[in-house]
Protein backbone atom coordinates (compact mmCIF):
# COMPACT_ATOMS: atom_id res chain seq x y z
CA UNK A 1 0.00 0.00 0.00
CA UNK A 2 2.20 3.14 -1.19
CA UNK A 3 0.93 6.17 0.80
CA UNK A 4 4.18 7.94 1.64
CA UNK A 5 4.35 9.68 -1.69
CA UNK A 6 0.62 9.11 -2.06
CA UNK A 7 -0.27 9.70 -5.46
CA UNK A 8 -2.70 6.71 -5.19
CA UNK A 9 -4.60 8.24 -2.87
CA UNK A 10 -4.47 11.81 -4.28
CA UNK A 11 -5.99 10.44 -7.39
CA UNK A 12 -8.91 8.84 -5.41
CA UNK A 13 -9.78 11.81 -3.67
CA UNK A 14 -9.21 13.49 -7.49
CA UNK A 15 -11.75 10.82 -8.32
CA UNK A 16 -14.03 11.59 -5.61
CA UNK A 17 -14.30 15.27 -5.67
CA UNK A 18 -14.75 15.16 -8.91
CA UNK A 19 -18.77 14.45 -7.96
CA UNK A 20 -18.72 15.76 -4.49
CA UNK A 21 -15.98 18.36 -3.72
CA UNK A 22 -18.15 21.11 -2.68
CA UNK A 23 -20.40 18.90 -0.45
CA UNK A 24 -16.68 17.44 0.87
CA UNK A 25 -15.56 20.78 2.01
CA UNK A 26 -18.24 22.01 3.62
CA UNK A 27 -18.50 18.37 5.95
CA UNK A 28 -14.57 18.95 6.33
CA UNK A 29 -15.27 22.71 7.58
CA UNK A 30 -17.37 21.44 10.18
CA UNK A 31 -15.38 18.73 11.41
CA UNK A 32 -12.22 21.14 11.80
CA UNK A 33 -14.18 23.65 13.71
CA UNK A 34 -14.01 22.57 17.35
CA UNK A 35 -11.46 23.79 19.79
CA UNK A 36 -9.92 20.83 21.21
CA UNK A 37 -6.55 19.77 19.91
CA UNK A 38 -5.44 16.53 18.95
CA UNK A 39 -3.06 14.45 21.07
CA UNK A 40 -0.14 15.78 22.70
CA UNK A 41 1.90 13.08 21.04
CA UNK A 42 0.87 13.77 17.73
CA UNK A 43 3.92 15.17 15.85
CA UNK A 44 3.56 14.50 12.46
CA UNK A 45 6.82 15.59 10.24
CA UNK A 46 7.05 19.09 11.14
CA UNK A 47 9.75 21.69 9.58
CA UNK A 48 10.46 25.16 9.01
CA UNK A 49 13.31 26.52 6.50
CA UNK A 50 14.75 29.98 5.94
CA UNK A 51 15.72 31.99 3.25
CA UNK A 52 16.03 35.78 2.65
CA UNK A 53 14.17 36.67 5.21
CA UNK A 54 11.15 34.28 3.74
CA UNK A 55 9.75 31.97 5.30
CA UNK A 56 8.85 27.96 4.74
CA UNK A 57 6.60 25.40 6.58
CA UNK A 58 6.84 22.44 5.51
CA UNK A 59 4.13 19.39 6.62
CA UNK A 60 4.39 16.05 5.89
CA UNK A 61 0.87 14.44 5.33
CA UNK A 62 -0.85 11.62 4.67
CA UNK A 63 -4.10 11.62 2.25
CA UNK A 64 -6.61 10.19 3.99
CA UNK A 65 -7.84 11.26 7.72
CA UNK A 66 -10.51 11.55 10.08
CA UNK A 67 -12.13 13.49 11.92
CA UNK A 68 -9.74 13.00 15.22
CA UNK A 69 -6.61 13.75 13.67
CA UNK A 70 -7.65 17.60 13.68
CA UNK A 71 -7.07 20.45 14.90
CA UNK A 72 -3.48 19.41 14.21
CA UNK A 73 -0.78 20.45 17.16
CA UNK A 74 -0.95 24.38 18.13
CA UNK A 75 1.91 25.41 16.02
CA UNK A 76 1.12 23.73 12.37
CA UNK A 77 -2.04 25.31 13.07
CA UNK A 78 -0.73 28.66 14.02
CA UNK A 79 1.57 28.22 10.86
CA UNK A 80 -1.18 27.83 8.84
CA UNK A 81 -2.88 30.97 10.13
CA UNK A 82 0.29 33.01 9.91
CA UNK A 83 0.93 31.96 6.11
CA UNK A 84 0.35 33.84 2.97
CA UNK A 85 -0.14 30.98 0.77
CA UNK A 86 -0.60 27.18 0.77
CA UNK A 87 1.27 25.28 -1.56
CA UNK A 88 0.26 21.61 -2.07
CA UNK A 89 1.35 18.88 -4.87
CA UNK A 90 -1.33 19.20 -7.10
CA UNK A 91 -5.14 21.02 -7.42
CA UNK A 92 -7.41 19.45 -8.42
CA UNK A 93 -9.86 21.81 -9.07
CA UNK A 94 -7.61 23.38 -11.94
CA UNK A 95 -8.18 19.94 -13.55
CA UNK A 96 -10.35 17.95 -16.15
CA UNK A 97 -10.67 14.95 -14.61
CA UNK A 98 -12.76 13.21 -16.91
CA UNK A 99 -10.30 13.44 -19.53
CA UNK A 100 -7.63 12.53 -17.33
CA UNK A 101 -9.44 9.13 -16.75
CA UNK A 102 -10.00 8.65 -20.63
CA UNK A 103 -6.92 9.06 -21.16
CA UNK A 104 -4.72 7.17 -18.64
CA UNK A 105 -7.18 5.31 -16.19
CA UNK A 106 -8.39 2.40 -18.64
CA UNK A 107 -7.16 -1.06 -19.11
CA UNK A 108 -4.51 -2.21 -21.69
CA UNK A 109 -5.45 -4.86 -24.00
CA UNK A 110 -2.65 -6.90 -22.45
CA UNK A 111 -3.61 -6.35 -18.77
CA UNK A 112 -4.55 -9.78 -17.11
CA UNK A 113 -7.94 -10.01 -15.37
CA UNK A 114 -8.16 -9.33 -11.90
CA UNK A 115 -10.68 -11.85 -11.05
CA UNK A 116 -7.97 -14.61 -12.73
CA UNK A 117 -5.15 -13.28 -10.39
CA UNK A 118 -6.84 -12.64 -7.30
CA UNK A 119 -9.97 -15.33 -6.93
CA UNK A 120 -10.21 -15.62 -3.60
CA UNK A 121 -10.63 -11.14 -3.27
CA UNK A 122 -12.84 -11.37 -6.09
CA UNK A 123 -14.89 -14.00 -4.75
CA UNK A 124 -15.74 -12.20 -1.97
CA UNK A 125 -16.22 -8.72 -3.59
CA UNK A 126 -17.25 -9.80 -7.15
CA UNK A 127 -19.39 -6.42 -7.39
CA UNK A 128 -15.82 -4.72 -6.75
CA UNK A 129 -13.82 -6.56 -9.01
CA UNK A 130 -16.71 -6.28 -12.02
CA UNK A 131 -16.50 -2.71 -11.75
CA UNK A 132 -12.91 -2.71 -11.47
CA UNK A 133 -11.81 -4.78 -14.56
CA UNK A 134 -12.27 -2.04 -17.26
CA UNK A 135 -9.72 0.11 -15.21
CA UNK A 136 -5.74 0.34 -15.72
CA UNK A 137 -4.09 -1.99 -13.01
CA UNK A 138 -2.78 1.42 -11.35
CA UNK A 139 -6.16 2.55 -10.76
CA UNK A 140 -7.69 -0.63 -9.23
CA UNK A 141 -4.92 -0.89 -6.80
CA UNK A 142 -5.74 2.86 -6.10
CA UNK A 143 -9.92 2.06 -5.41
CA UNK A 144 -9.00 -1.35 -3.43
CA UNK A 145 -6.25 0.70 -1.29
CA UNK A 146 -9.11 3.88 -0.75
CA UNK A 147 -12.06 1.39 -0.05
CA UNK A 148 -9.90 -0.55 2.34
CA UNK A 149 -9.26 2.43 3.97
CA UNK A 150 -12.71 3.09 4.20
CA UNK A 151 -13.47 0.33 6.33
CA UNK A 152 -11.10 1.45 8.78
CA UNK A 153 -12.58 4.41 8.89
CA UNK A 154 -10.21 6.86 7.19
CA UNK A 155 -10.98 8.55 3.99
CA UNK A 156 -9.27 10.82 1.36
CA UNK A 157 -12.58 13.54 2.05
CA UNK A 158 -10.84 13.91 5.54
CA UNK A 159 -6.98 14.17 4.17
CA UNK A 160 -4.23 16.29 5.39
CA UNK A 161 -4.48 18.77 2.11
CA UNK A 162 -8.19 18.84 1.67
CA UNK A 163 -9.03 19.74 5.06
CA UNK A 164 -6.40 22.62 5.01
CA UNK A 165 -8.04 23.83 1.72
CA UNK A 166 -11.08 24.39 3.26
CA UNK A 167 -10.14 25.43 6.45
CA UNK A 168 -9.22 28.86 4.40
CA UNK A 169 -10.58 28.95 0.83
CA UNK A 170 -9.25 32.62 0.71
CA UNK A 171 -5.26 31.51 1.16
CA UNK A 172 -3.70 31.61 -2.18
CA UNK A 173 -3.51 27.81 -3.13
CA UNK A 174 -0.32 27.16 -5.38
CA UNK A 175 0.57 23.59 -6.67
CA UNK A 176 4.10 22.40 -6.98
CA UNK A 177 3.26 19.94 -10.16
CA UNK A 178 -0.03 18.97 -11.37
CA UNK A 179 -2.78 16.41 -11.57
CA UNK A 180 -2.15 15.46 -14.63
CA UNK A 181 1.68 15.22 -14.09
CA UNK A 182 0.82 12.67 -11.49
CA UNK A 183 -1.40 10.82 -14.13
CA UNK A 184 0.91 10.68 -16.59
CA UNK A 185 3.95 9.54 -14.08
CA UNK A 186 1.96 6.83 -12.22
CA UNK A 187 0.38 5.53 -15.54
CA UNK A 188 3.79 5.49 -17.09
CA UNK A 189 4.94 2.79 -14.39
CA UNK A 190 5.95 -0.94 -15.89
CA UNK A 191 3.21 -3.30 -15.49
CA UNK A 192 5.24 -5.18 -13.04
CA UNK A 193 5.56 -2.08 -10.79
CA UNK A 194 1.51 -1.84 -11.35
CA UNK A 195 0.89 -5.27 -10.52
CA UNK A 196 2.71 -5.06 -7.51
CA UNK A 197 0.79 -1.96 -6.25
CA UNK A 198 -2.50 -4.28 -7.09
CA UNK A 199 -0.95 -6.97 -4.75
CA UNK A 200 -0.18 -4.63 -2.12
CA UNK A 201 -3.97 -3.18 -1.80
CA UNK A 202 -4.95 -6.42 -1.97
CA UNK A 203 -2.76 -8.39 0.40
CA UNK A 204 -1.32 -6.14 2.97
CA UNK A 205 -3.04 -6.67 6.36
CA UNK A 206 -5.32 -4.00 8.50
CA UNK A 207 -2.11 -3.79 10.62
CA UNK A 208 0.30 -3.12 8.10
CA UNK A 209 -1.75 -0.42 7.01
CA UNK A 210 -2.66 1.44 10.27
CA UNK A 211 1.13 1.14 10.36
CA UNK A 212 1.72 4.43 8.39
CA UNK A 213 -1.04 5.98 9.90
CA UNK A 214 0.44 5.54 13.85
CA UNK A 215 3.77 6.14 12.51
CA UNK A 216 2.64 9.60 10.93
CA UNK A 217 1.16 10.02 13.72
CA UNK A 218 3.88 9.98 16.01
CA UNK A 219 6.77 11.43 13.90
CA UNK A 220 8.56 8.45 13.22
CA UNK A 221 10.46 9.33 10.60
CA UNK A 222 12.57 6.19 10.31
CA UNK A 223 9.53 4.09 10.68
CA UNK A 224 7.59 6.10 7.42
CA UNK A 225 11.13 5.80 5.31
CA UNK A 226 10.99 1.68 6.45
CA UNK A 227 7.80 1.50 5.59
CA UNK A 228 7.94 3.03 2.45
CA UNK A 229 11.52 1.50 1.17
CA UNK A 230 9.46 -2.30 1.98
CA UNK A 231 6.36 -1.02 0.10
CA UNK A 232 9.18 -0.49 -2.95
CA UNK A 233 10.59 -3.95 -2.35
CA UNK A 234 12.88 -4.21 -5.84
CA UNK A 235 10.84 -1.48 -7.31
CA UNK A 236 13.51 1.00 -8.75
CA UNK A 237 10.86 3.23 -10.06
CA UNK A 238 8.69 3.81 -6.94
CA UNK A 239 11.48 5.31 -5.11
CA UNK A 240 13.07 6.79 -7.87
CA UNK A 241 10.12 8.09 -9.92
CA UNK A 242 7.59 8.27 -7.37
CA UNK A 243 9.69 10.26 -4.40
CA UNK A 244 13.16 10.84 -5.95
CA UNK A 245 12.90 12.26 -8.75
CA UNK A 246 9.83 14.37 -7.63
CA UNK A 247 11.96 15.65 -4.51
CA UNK A 248 14.31 17.41 -6.36
CA UNK A 249 12.01 19.06 -8.71
CA UNK A 250 9.29 20.14 -5.71
CA UNK A 251 12.31 21.53 -3.91
CA UNK A 252 13.53 23.71 -6.97
CA UNK A 253 9.98 24.44 -7.38
CA UNK A 254 9.74 25.98 -3.46
CA UNK A 255 13.04 28.22 -4.12
CA UNK A 256 11.54 29.34 -7.08
CA UNK A 257 8.16 30.21 -5.12
CA UNK A 258 10.42 32.04 -2.52
CA UNK A 259 12.59 33.72 -4.59
CA UNK A 260 9.87 35.14 -7.86
CA UNK A 261 6.73 35.59 -5.51
CA UNK A 262 5.69 38.02 -2.85
CA UNK A 263 4.87 35.66 -0.08
CA UNK A 264 6.81 36.07 2.91
CA UNK A 265 5.41 32.74 4.55
CA UNK A 266 4.48 29.60 2.42
CA UNK A 267 2.87 26.62 4.19
CA UNK A 268 3.72 23.80 1.95
CA UNK A 269 1.86 20.21 2.55
CA UNK A 270 3.12 17.15 0.58
CA UNK A 271 3.10 13.29 1.17
CA UNK A 272 5.09 12.35 4.29
CA UNK A 273 7.67 10.12 2.55
CA UNK A 274 8.91 13.37 0.51
CA UNK A 275 9.83 14.82 3.95
CA UNK A 276 11.77 11.46 5.14
CA UNK A 277 14.72 9.20 4.16
CA UNK A 278 17.11 9.42 1.66
CA UNK A 279 16.85 12.76 -0.67
CA UNK A 280 14.18 14.14 1.12
CA UNK A 281 13.01 17.84 1.00
CA UNK A 282 14.57 19.39 4.17
CA UNK A 283 17.90 17.64 3.56
CA UNK A 284 17.24 19.11 -0.58
CA UNK A 285 16.08 22.71 0.54
CA UNK A 286 18.97 22.96 2.85
CA UNK A 287 21.76 22.29 -0.01
CA UNK A 288 20.12 24.71 -1.95
CA UNK A 289 20.82 27.10 0.62
CA UNK A 290 17.87 27.54 3.01
CA UNK A 291 18.57 26.87 6.56
CA UNK A 292 15.94 24.14 7.58
CA UNK A 293 15.00 23.34 11.42
CA UNK A 294 12.40 20.02 12.53
CA UNK A 295 9.92 21.90 14.45
CA UNK A 296 9.98 18.72 17.19
CA UNK A 297 13.63 19.50 18.11
CA UNK A 298 13.29 22.68 18.02
CA UNK A 299 10.07 24.96 18.18
CA UNK A 300 9.60 26.80 15.03
CA UNK A 301 7.00 29.74 16.55
CA UNK A 302 6.06 31.23 19.99
CA UNK A 303 3.18 28.46 20.64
Amino acid sequence: MVLTSQIPLKIAMMLQFYSKKVSALVVLSLLVGGSVFAADSDKPPFFKANYQGKEVYLLGSIHIGKADFYPLPLQIEQAFVESDALVIEADVTRANVQQLLQEYGFAKAKQPDIARLYPVFCGQNQTMCDGLKPLATWLQANQIGVWRFAALGLTPEAGVDVTFIARDPAKPLLELESVEFQFDLISSFSDKTQAQLLDEAINATDDEMLKLVSAWRSGDHQAIADIMEHQAEDSDELLDKLLWQRNHTMTQRIVDMLAQTDYQKLFVIVGAGHVVGQQALPELLQKSGLSVVDCWEMRCNAY
